[in-house]
């Protein structure tokens, strides 16, 4: 009998889990730093991983947790943002998975991101390339991983890391809302031919992805990449522009020259256009990871395409209070 805990359950991801728990469970959790859940009907406790004494009592008798809790949107570079990525990715992980141990937790779930890798891919990524992770998120997330991974030996609990592309869908408060909001408000302006391609992932396939694994037998430390088909750019900002009713502005700017003038005011004008210069080579490179092992060990497949999962998207953020 599964009884699954979710951490987080009141952000992006934590949401989309517990929907996709309902039905398929006998029991399931819900914990996150706030008072109330988002979901009224699902049994909650209030706890704050940063605190490890908050965490037996939320686990309670789990068997299983998805650990979904975690921070990803600080735009700002600054040294108290540093600290908190690495405060609530790293310790906080390593946090619950202890309380996880200490409670004779059966299986650990950890959600990850494919940021692990570096900043963008040379090739197609699969588990065993080398993780190279820059700045602080990618760092923090990183080693939060190697952190859960030393409990589960010591302890002897199953975990399953999960590294997941980036997300979008209904309540995105990343970077795919910032593009259609730029798109929107015609503020977009093309750089480089759009053929470059990125990986993404639908928040309800990886709801999914993450209700297969926790209902499913586990041993061992496993890692897995999730991610929907890459596709282009051209079709990301298609789509949305297509959602949106209107069409990028016209003209082009070369990538190469983007990439010349933005390295050149970072040099010239300092930190402040550094991230300008990193912005612009990662809008145009590629970022493509190989799923094979997932799919193959849980026959899984995402079931929303980018046009129809960036169609509700759109139709969110057209109907969200501004």
């Amino acid at each position: 009998m599964n009884r699954i805990l979710v951490t987080g359950a009141n952000g992006f991801l934590g949401r989309a889990i517990i929907g996709a728990l309902k039905g398929y469970c006998a029991e399931v959790t819900a914990t996150d730093i706030g008072i109330g859940c988002s979901r009224p009907e699902i049994s909650y406790k209030s706890a704050d991983i940063a605190r490890p004494g908050d965490l037996v009592a939320a686990i309670g008798a789990a068997n299983v947790v998805i650990h979904a809790a975690g921070l990803a949107h600080i735009f700002s570079p600054d040294c108290s943002g540093i600290d908190r990525f690495h405060e609530i990715n790293c310790l906080g992980t390593e946090n619950v998975a202890e309380a996880a141990a200490q409670s004779d937790v059966e299986h650990f779930v950890l959600i990850s991101s494919v940021s692990v890798y570096g900043p963008y891919t040379n090739g197609i990524y699969g588990e065993e390339t080398l993780c190279a992770p820059v700045g602080p998120y990618a760092e923090s997330k990183y080693d939060g991983e190697l952190r859960a991974a030393e409990v589960a030996r010591r302890s002897g609990m199953a975990l399953t890391i999960l590294r997941l592309a980036t997300l979008y869908g209904e309540g995105d408060p990343g970077n795919l809302k910032r593009l259609i909001r730029s798109i929107d408000r015609s503020r977009f302006v093309w750089i480089g031919d759009g053929r470059n391609r990125k990986s993404l992932l639908y928040k309800g396939d990886a709801a999914r992805a993450c209700r297969v694994v926790a209902t499913s037998p586990a041993s061992g430390i496993r890692i897995f990449n999730v991610s929907g088909p890459p596709c282009t750019m051209r079709e990301i900002v298609e789509a949305i522009a297509k959602g949106l009713g209107k069409r990028p502005l016209p003209g082009r700017v070369p990538g190469s020259v983007a990439l010349t003038m933005s390295r050149i005011l970072a040099t010239m004008l300092g930190s402040k256009f550094k991230g300008v210069y990193e912005t612009v080579k990662k809008w145009l490179a590629e970022d493509v990871y190989d799923t094979k092992r997932f799919q193959e060990a849980f026959g899984f497949r995402p079931e929303v395409g980018i046009e129809e999962g960036l169609r509700r998207e759109v139709a969110w953020y057209r109907s969200a209070p501004r």
